[in-house]
């Protein structure tokens, strides 16, 4: 009877597992196709100084740096566009600062705009540790910079730019504030819409009884198969906010937002260990579209939280910032 038992046991097991695997190979090619983004490019800039530096696979990326007419500046922005941006679409955001005393820096992702490509990797919406990489580059390439030495630096990022900046920033000491406009993590847009569209896949009765831990595990190896078959690494957003506890950080998302819902912002900010009036919800605006609709208070909340992190620093902070 034991021996029958065991044997049960081990069959549900089998099963189990692959249902998981099939609902995986079922996930990843919606997981990976691309949503109905409307991407903000500009128009390159003659004013801009041309800055091109190296990241990490001996790639070339292009960025741009935009000076405030108040000399000397109060700080520094380095600005991360959205995926199917580039760097000219930083003034639309950051015009604001510009006019407010500090200097801007914007750079152009790997295979995107006009930097160098990586041989084998696609970009899409979802954040890898390859733009990670290239922010930490950015980080470095300002620090190198004469003109910008001793001044604090904070970070901005748009959507999948702004997940970046967010674990960038954790992973650097050389960031004094991070904002992001319309950043998510893959956890979480991935378990919401997986909860919303369960029914389309099986009866409602039946995924109402699936237990949430259950889902959370298939999505995992949803992750796992998507990082293998695109050959990249998904970083955790939940894990890189615990770093961000002690230092400025401000949080915007549309309140129409069909991709990244209120909510998540929420989430976002308590997992950061910082109040909920540090994320800004604008009224009236989709995905990355606040400015577009809020244009006077988004640069006021932009002002004001580079006030909080453009203090002088005692001493400029120089570490190599590329670790891998």
């Amino acid at each position: 009877m034991q021996y029958e038992f065991l044997i049960a046991v081990a069959l549900l097991v089998a099963l189990d597992v692959v249902c998981h695997i099939v609902a995986a190979v079922l996930i990843v090619p919606l997981f990976e196709s691309p949503p109905p983004f409307r991407p903000e490019e500009g128009l390159p800039d003659p004013a801009a100084d041309r800055i091109d530096f190296l990241t990490t696979h001996g790639l070339q990326l292009r960025g741009a740096a935009f000076h405030t007419p108040h000399r000397p500046p109060r700080g520094v922005l380095l600005f991360c566009a959205e995926m199917g941006s580039n760097r000219w679409s930083a003034p639309h955001y950051c015009a604001g600062l510009l006019a407010n005393g500090f200097d801007l820096f914007a750079f152009d992702f790997r295979n995107q705009g006009e930097s160098d490509c990586l041989p084998g990797y696609t970009a899409s919406h979802w954040l890898t540790e390859f733009e990670i990489d290239d922010v930490l580059a950015a980080i470095a390439c300002i620090r190198a910079q004469p003109a910008w030495a001793g001044l604090p630096l904070g970070l901005l990022g748009v959507s999948r730019g702004g997940g970046a900046a967010l674990i960038a920033a954790s992973r650097s000491d050389s960031v004094a504030g991070v904002a992001s406009d319309g950043a998510y993590s893959a956890a979480d847009v991935l378990l919401h819409y997986a909860r919303q569209w369960g029914h389309l896949y099986m009866p409602g009765w039946l995924f109402r009884l699936i237990p949430l831990w259950h889902i959370r595990l298939t999505l995992t190896l949803v992750l796992a198969l998507s990082q293998w078959k695109r050959g990249c690494r998904y970083p955790s957003l939940h894990r890189a906010l615990k770093g961000l506890t002690h230092k400025p950080v401000l949080m915007i998302s549309g309140e129409l937002d069909t991709y990244v819902f209120p909510e998540m912002t929420h989430r976002l900010i308590l997992r950061a260990g910082h109040a909920p009036g540090d994320a800004w919800i604008a009224p009236g605006a989709k995905h990355n579209r606040a400015r577009f609709l809020n244009r006077d208070e988004y640069d006021q909340r932009l002002i004001r939280f580079s006030e909080a992190w453009s203090q002088p620093l005692a001493k400029p902070h120089v570490k190599q910032e590329l670790t891998r």
